[in-house]
């Protein structure tokens, strides 16, 4: 069968400065499902309307040529309104399409979503196997209720079929369909050289917060050999001239032996390689801080949430400032660059903690730090359950949400005694002082070479002093 893969672009148009200043990422889930699908026989061709630029008449336009019988689209939740105003505009100018849904809002609100018309079937769950089994399904007319981890619509019925067991192997999928997107297309503020974004992993075994237990990867960590992440960075960095990699994973290191062995291969291939990861403070030592950086790591993203450890503890973060420090002491030993993410009124939150974690941030003077006001994110996770018994927030708003209504998509914890619009206030606040403060200019001046540098430093600039840095 024909398919048409669909990143549909979630921002407004953009203007030719600010395009230029935009992060611009490789949409990984579907190079991963074209894989799959052209493994089978399939022809899959990609569109990332959100590289592109394109409105959804250019979009109609280029569907329209290709002709394909299937459009899968992925979305995430403050993506899925674009998403489905975009299934409705195709299935209106291609009206015999089958449309299929995937990603992260997937595996939130299944049901609620095959509650639009425009979207016919839905992909729960990771999606190399079953998009595969569906395709299949729909090429012999077959009944898809046998298929596990669908949603779909049957006599006005909507189904969900029993769910998918989690792919433990990741070895046996495919690598991703590189070719199928021009990769040098894609560019990020903060990479150095030309990059790839890679998963060498999926799912994460810790148990924050604000974490959705059943999430898309679930809680079981599952990684890929040493062996099968070499395959893929050789693969981008002889037949595509890849010279950064940016790991995705959740938590990069889990397994200690797994990524000792991942940077010995690297170290051993003598490639010009840099390359980046986020993973948790509590999950490095020096040894492997120094390893890491021998086989070309320049940064390291660790979060750190808040600078208090009562409030640390009832967010199950499982650590202490002073495994924050040590990480953070270690990365800068070894000439590793640290991005630390902060959370600004979590719950027990008070004006005195939040003085707190901005202090800290300043104490440890990470290369880069974010500071984000606590969203209320995901009705899976166990804040959502916190915050909707204490009545800060209606236990149905993303139920409400997803059908539609006008709400905010990135509601704000609103507590007594920290209301958002003193969050918000403090979060600038912390950009202001952190970025502003004489350390991080001096030290910003001092890796200023080249007017790229400088474009890339003031859209960041502009970017985190506005708080609305997505990193």
């Amino acid at each position: 069968m024909k398919i048409l893969l669909i990143y549909p672009r979630y921002r407004e148009i953009s203007s030719s400065l600010s395009r230029i200043l935009e992060n611009k990422i490789p949409p990984l889930g579907l190079l991963y499902i074209g894989s799959a699908l052209r493994d089978k026989g399939h022809e899959v061709k990609i569109i990332d309307a959100e590289e592109k630029n394109l409105n959804l008449e250019q979009l109609g336009e280029l569907g329209k040529d290709y002709e394909p019988q299937v459009i899968g689209i992925s979305t995430t939740t403050p993506a899925f309104r674009r998403a489905r105003e975009t299934a409705k505009y195709l299935k209106s100018i291609l009206p015999n399409i089958s449309v299929v849904f995937g990603g992260p809002h997937l595996a939130s609100f299944p049901k609620i979503s095959l509650e639009f018309e425009e979207i016919d079937y839905g992909i729960v769950g990771e999606g190399e196997i079953t998009i595969c089994e569906l395709i299949e399904a729909l090429e012999k007319k077959q009944n898809p209720e046998k298929i596990k981890g669908i949603v779909f619509r049957k006599n006005n019925q909507i189904i969900q079929t029993e769910p998918r067991e989690m792919i433990q192997n990741l070895d046996e999928i495919s690598l991703p369909a590189w070719d199928l997107i021009d990769i040098k297309k894609y560019q990020g503020m903060m990479s150095k050289k030309a990059f790839a974004t890679m998963i060498s992993s999926r799912g994460c075994p810790y148990n924050c917060f604000w974490c959705d237990p059943e999430g898309r990867f679930g809680k079981t960590f599952r990684g890929r050999s040493a062996n099968n992440i070499l395959e893929e960075i050789e693969l981008l960095y002889n037949q595509y001239q890849i010279k950064e990699i940016l790991f995705y994973d959740d938590t990069f290191t889990v397994d200690r032996e797994r990524i000792v062995e991942l940077c010995n291969k690297i170290i051993a291939k003598n490639w010009k390689l840099i390359w980046e990861c986020r993973t948790r403070v509590n999950l490095v030592d020096e040894e492997l801080i120094k390893l890491m950086a021998k086989a070309g790591c320049y940064r390291i993203r660790f979060g750190v949430e808040s600078g208090n450890d009562e409030i640390l503890k009832f967010v199950r973060k499982n650590i202490t400032k002073d495994q924050v420090r040590k990480a953070f002491f270690w990365s800068k030993k070894y000439k590793i660059e640290t991005f630390a993410y902060f959370m600004l009124g979590l719950p027990t939150e008070t004006e005195q903690t939040v003085q707190e974690t901005v202090n800290f941030a300043m104490e440890l003077k990470p290369d880069y730090a974010m500071f984000s006001p606590t969203l209320v994110f995901n009705q899976g996770n166990d804040m959502f359950k916190w915050a909707a018994e204490n009545g800060y927030i209606d236990k149905d708003y993303w139920t409400r949400y997803a059908r539609g209504e006008n709400l905010e998509t990135y509601p704000v914890l609103n507590t007594p005694q920290l209301p958002k619009e003193k969050i918000i206030e403090y979060t600038k606040k912390a950009y202001r002082k952190f970025y502003l403060s004489p350390h991080f200019i001096f030290k910003t001046i001092k890796k200023i070479n080249s007017f790229k540098k400088l474009i890339n430093y003031f859209s960041l600039a502009l970017e985190f002093m506005s708080g609305n840095f997505k990193g």
